[in-house]
Formats: structure tokens, sequence, C-alpha cells
């Protein structure tokens, strides 16, 4: 129930501001979500906790989507600690790509900020981390190493839904060891280099596992 409010607290202004695009012909072509991860005491022995990140730019998760785990490796086997980027078709892992520190996270009461990004650019879409920042890793992404991209038929990105990352993304694994998981801003550039920023800090629930 609470993250079913979440949704509807966040997809009104999300819904206008997709309306307006909509209305003025608009394409987009990058969009950006800030997140904000505080961990309250991380366990090293079981990496915990694991958390994973989804974004889609069709809207939904029945093509291609990007994955995005957090203290731990989970394809083509489970990897404790460091980060991975995932992208999938459906039910089928296509691409992985891992960050370079494989530690798990061990500062109690860290915090941890990244961008996920997806940039629409002559039929290719790059999907990165970025300006990532953290106690345990120092910073991360931007370099390469958290980035897919693909050859896509799409000529925007107007069927992005911010709903899918907030319903599809959470805490997976020792949900009690997480203060928040925090989307804390949401960024669409269009074709003409048009900024639409939409501040609506959103708390995905972290205490459902044990």
């Amino acid at each position: 129930m609470r993250r079913l409010a979440l949704l509807i607290r966040f997809a009104l202004p999300a819904l206008l501001m997709l309306l307006v695009v909509e209305a003025r012909a608009i394409e987009i072509v990058q969009i950006e979500e800030f997140w904000e991860l505080q961990v309250g005491e991380p366990d090293g022995l079981s990496s915990s906790p694991q958390v994973s990140m989804v974004m889609s730019h069709t809207g939904d998760l029945l093509s291609d989507y990007f994955v995005f785990t957090v203290n731990h490796h989970s394809h083509p086997e489970f990897a404790p600690g460091g980060m991975q980027v995932q992208r999938w078709n459906a039910d089928e892992a296509v691409a992985v790509h891992a960050g370079p520190s494989e530690n798990t996270l061990d500062h109690t009461e860290e915090t941890l900020r990244w961008v996920q990004r997806m940039t629409l650019d002559d039929g290719l879409l790059t999907f990165e981390i970025d300006n990532g920042t953290s106690d345990s890793w120092g910073s991360f992404g931007g370099e390469g190493y958290l980035r897919l991209v693909l050859g896509v038929d799409a000529v925007n990105l107007n069927n992005y839904r911010p709903a899918v990352s907030i319903e599809q993304s959470g805490v997976s694994y020792a949900g009690n060891r997480v203060r928040s998981l925090t989307l804390t801003r949401l960024r669409w550039t269009d074709t003409a280099g048009q900024v639409y920023e939409l501040i609506a800090p959103i708390d995905v629930d972290a205490d459902l596992d044990p």
C-alpha cells in the first residue's frame, strides 16, 4: 500500500510532465534518474544489503531494459560486492559489464548517490551509471565500465515511464540494513537541448526483506 501511495503521489507530476512533452510534440533523447541509497549497518560476510535497480526506455519489461546491481553481481552467477550493469530482453540477460571494485560495502551509515542515464543518439541507446559517490568505493561511474550500448528502432525516449523504475527497483536482500532508497530527481532533455526537471523525492520501500 505504501509503494502504491508513493506511485500515485509521484505519478501525477510525472504524468503532467509527459503530457506537456506529448502536447508540444517534443522528442526526448536523454533521461536521468538521480538516486540516493542510505545504508545503516552493512555486513561484509553476507554482502548485504543488496540493491537492484531497473530502467526501461519502452515503459515496460517486455523487451529491452537495464538493471544496475549494487553490492553484488547477479549474472551469470552470483558474486558478492561491487556493481554491475545488465541489459535484459524480457527474461533473457543479453550483456553485462562490471565495475572495477569487487569490495563489499563496509561503512556504517554511509550514503551512496548516483545517476542512471539513458541517451538516444542516431539509433544507439546508451545506458550508463555516472556521478557515483560512496564512502566504501569512492567515486564511480562515468568512465565506461558501467555503460551498455545497443541499437534500437526508437526515434525518441517518450515511452519512458518513471513508475517502472520505482516499482521494479528496490532492496533485493537485507532491507533491514537500509535506511532509505530514494529517487531524488528526474531530468529529461529533448532534441533541442531543452531540459525539463522534476524534483519530487520518492522513498522506495527498503524494509520489505528480513
